[in-house]
C-alpha cells in the first residue's frame, strides 16, 4: 500500500509539473490551453467501524461520482485530480472544445469530460453539439476545478449523482441589460454507463449499467456584480441493470425522473453566501422523491475566507420506507488565496447518517488541498 501511495504521489507531482509547463505551449491565435489541478490529502478521524461493500470503515464519501472515500489513514485519492482543456477556434463563429481529467480515485485514468463543437449564431445565441457535463447543479460545469469554489469539494449530499454528463446538443443564450446578465441554456441528449462505479461500489456491491435517455432540460441564470440566481429543470427516463451474465437483472426499465433546482449566491463586500436546493422525483410507482439542499456563509479577511456550510439529503421512498437514505453534513472550511492562481484550503466534515438501512454510518473527516489553475 505504501509503494502504491508513493507511486501515486509521484504521478500527481509529475502531472502538476506538466500542467504548469503546458501553459507555455499552443501560442497560436486559434488555439488555447488551460488546466487545473488539486492535490488533496485527508482521513477520517472518527466514525462507525464496519465493513461496507468491501470498505473498511470508518468511511467518509468525499467524492460520490468517482468513489473517493476517506478512511482512517491518510490518503491522496479522494480529492486529488488534474485536467487539461484545449479549445481550437478556426473562425470567429466556430470552435471545438475538449477536456481530459484524471482522478486519483480512479488511478489517474483520463476521462473525457468535454468534447463538443460550438457555433455562434449571433451575438447572443450559441449552438453546441457533442459531449458535455450535465448542467444540473450550480457547480456542475466546473465540479472538478477546485479553485473555482470555497470548499475542497462541493457538498457531497448534493453533488453525488451517478450520471454527470450527456451526449447531445444544446442552445445557449446570453444577454446583458445594464448591470444585469442573463444566461439561459436548453439541452437534449442521452448517456449510457456500462459500469457505473458510484452505483456499483457504494450502493449495490455489484456491476451496474445505467442509461439515461430522452434527457431534456433547461436553466435560466440572472446575475449582477453582487449575486446570482439560477433555476433549472430536467426530465429523462432511466434504465438500470444489475449484475453480469446469467445473474444480470433489470432494476429499472424506462422509469421517468424529473429534476428541479435553484441556486442562489451572494458576494457583497466581504460577505459570502452560497446556497442550493434540489428536488428529484420519480413520479410513477414505485414513487421515489429526493429533497436536497445546502446553505453556507462566510466572511473574507483579506486573502482568507472562513466558511461554515450545512447540507442535507433526504429520500422519501413511498413503497418501502426501510430503503430511505438520509444524511446531513456540517462543513467548516478555511481558504487562503496566497497567489492569484493558487489556493490552500483546510476542511473539517461532520457527517451524520440517518438512513433507514445500514449505510456508511456517522463519520468525521479532515482534509487539506492545494488548488491551482492556469
Amino acid at each position: 500500500m505504501r509503494h502504491a501511495q508513493q507511486g501515486l504521489s509521484f504521478s500527481l507531482g509529475l502531472l502538476f509539473v506538466m500542467l504548469a509547463s503546458a501553459s507555455t505551449a499552443a501560442r497560436a491565435d486559434d488555439w488555447s490551453v488551460s488546466g487545473f489541478a488539486t492535490l488533496g490529502v485527508g482521513k477520517t478521524v472518527s466514525g462507525v467501524k464496519q465493513d461496507y461493500y468491501g470498505f473498511k470503515c470508518p468511511c467518509y464519501i468525499a467524492n460520490y461520482p468517482d468513489v473517493g472515500v476517506y478512511r482512517d489513514s491518510l490518503s491522496l485519492k479522494p480529492d486529488s485530480r488534474a485536467g487539461v482543456q484545449v479549445i481550437y477556434r478556426p473562425s470567429d463563429a466556430l470552435s471545438f472544445t475538449g477536456q481530459l481529467t484524471g482522478h486519483a480515485a480512479n488511478d489517474m485514468k483520463p476521462t473525457l469530460d468535454w468534447a463538443y463543437a460550438s457555433w455562434n449564431l449571433n451575438e447572443s445565441l450559441t449552438l453546441q453539439a457533442g459531449r458535455k457535463r450535465l448542467p444540473l447543479f450550480g457547480y456542475s460545469d466546473f465540479f472538478h476545478v477546485g479553485y473555482a469554489y470555497p470548499w475542497i469539494r462541493p457538498p457531497g449530499d448534493l453533488y453525488g449523482w451517478q450520471i454527470v454528463a450527456y451526449n447531445g446538443a444544446n442552445l445557449q443564450y446570453r444577454k446583458s441589460i445594464g448591470s444585469l446578465s442573463i444566461s439561459a441554456n436548453v439541452w437534449a441528449g442521452s448517456e449510457s454507463d456500462k459500469d457505473n462505479r458510484m452505483l456499483g461500489q457504494i450502493y449495490y456491491g455489484d456491476k451496474v449499467e445505467e442509461k439515461w435517455k430522452g434527457i431534456v432540460g433547461g436553466f435560466v441564470e440572472l446575475s449582477n456584480d453582487w449575486g446570482s440566481l439560477r433555476m433549472v429543470a430536467m426530465t429523462s427516463k432511466v434504465d438500470r441493470f444489475l449484475g453480469t451474465g446469467a445473474s444480470r437483472s433489470v432494476n429499472k426499465d424506462g422509469v421517468k425522473q424529473n429534476f428541479y433546482g435553484i441556486t442562489g449566491n451572494v458576494d457583497h463586500g466581504n460577505f459570502v453566501l452560497r446556497s442550493e436546493i434540489n428536488r428529484f422525483v420519480r413520479p410513477d410507482s414505485p414513487k421515489d422523491i429526493y429533497n436536497i439542499f445546502f446553505l453556507g456563509g462566510g466572511y473574507r479577511f483579506g486573502d482568507w475566507l472562513p466558511m461554515l456550510t450545512y447540507s442535507r439529503f433526504t429520500e422519501d421512498f413511498k413503497d418501502d420506507p426501510t430503503a430511505n437514505e438520509k444524511h446531513n453534513t456540517w462543513i467548516a472550511t478555511l481558504r487562503w488565496d496566497f497567489r492569484s492562481d493558487t489556493a490552500l484550503k483546510f476542511q473539517y466534515d461532520i457527517f451524520k447518517d440517518k438512513s433507514a438501512f445500514p449505510f456508511m454510518g456517522n463519520a468525521k473527516a479532515i482534509a487539506v488541498s492545494l488548488d491551482h489553475v492556469f
